[in-house]
């Protein structure tokens, strides 16, 4: 064999090893694994269940409401004893007691501002909670949230079921005092003060029990105000 035929034998097997050693560094090379699935991001500050702003007006509105009629207790029972000796003022002291538990009825009423900021608050507390059902799916820490919406909601169908209560009460209270009104004014006309007093007496210890489930109201708002607790 020549030199020239040794030297392409020579550059044949170099070029041959080379390809080896190309093919085998391309077959080591790790194969990329896919991309974990984008996990349901955790729950931020604002995503917790924790005392509601909007739930300010609420309580500041039931809060007015119960420190009226507290004020009004507390005038009535000064004019009560000045009426002693005044069918005219007698009647007056009637028509103040029926005056303040109209103000109770209307705002408790279907129509108040009370009762429409409480289904507005359950509303928007309905559709937190079926978002939050939804993203356990993905994200059991959710589960915890939508169990504490679902507090907050129970709290609130207590405190609407309450409210009820306080509007039937006011109502049968008016048509008490209705019905007390003329016998408690023919006292008077009898000249029997004692009577006349101890009849309008009746009726204020009607309103401190109306005062009272005012009062359960107003902790019960505070009550769906404060942070649900998880268990």
């Amino acid at each position: 064999m020549d030199t020239l035929s040794r030297s392409v034998l020579a550059l044949l097997l170099i070029l041959s090893t080379s390809w080896s050693l190309a093919q085998e560094t391309v077959s080591e090379e790790p194969t990329a694994e896919p991309a974990p699935a984008e996990a349901e991001p955790a729950p931020t500050e604002a995503e917790q269940v924790a005392g509601d702003p909007e739930l300010g007006p609420l309580m500041e509105n039931v809060v007015a409401i119960a420190d009226q009629l507290q004020t009004d207790i507390a005038a009535l029972e000064e004019n009560i004893q000045a009426s002693r000796d005044s069918a005219e003022a007698g009647a007056e002291v009637l028509d103040a007691m029926l005056a303040s538990v109209d103000k109770v009825h209307s705002s408790m009423a279907e129509e108040s501002q009370v009762w429409s900021e409480l289904e507005g608050l359950l509303e928007r507390w309905e559709e937190n909670r079926r978002n939050a059902l939804e993203r356990s799916e993905t994200n059991p820490a959710f589960t915890d949230i939508a169990e504490q919406w679902q507090t907050r909601i129970e709290r609130a169908r207590d405190l609407q079921d309450q409210i009820i209560t306080q509007r039937a009460n006011s109502l049968a209270l008016r048509r008490s005092i209705e019905d007390d009104r003329e016998v408690v004014l023919a006292y008077y006309e009898l000249g029997q003060a004692d009577q006349a007093i101890a009849g309008l007496q009746r009726v204020s210890e009607s309103l401190q029990s109306l005062n009272d489930n005012m009062q359960t109201i107003v902790e019960t708002v505070n009550t769906v105000s404060a942070p649900a607790i998880s268990n």
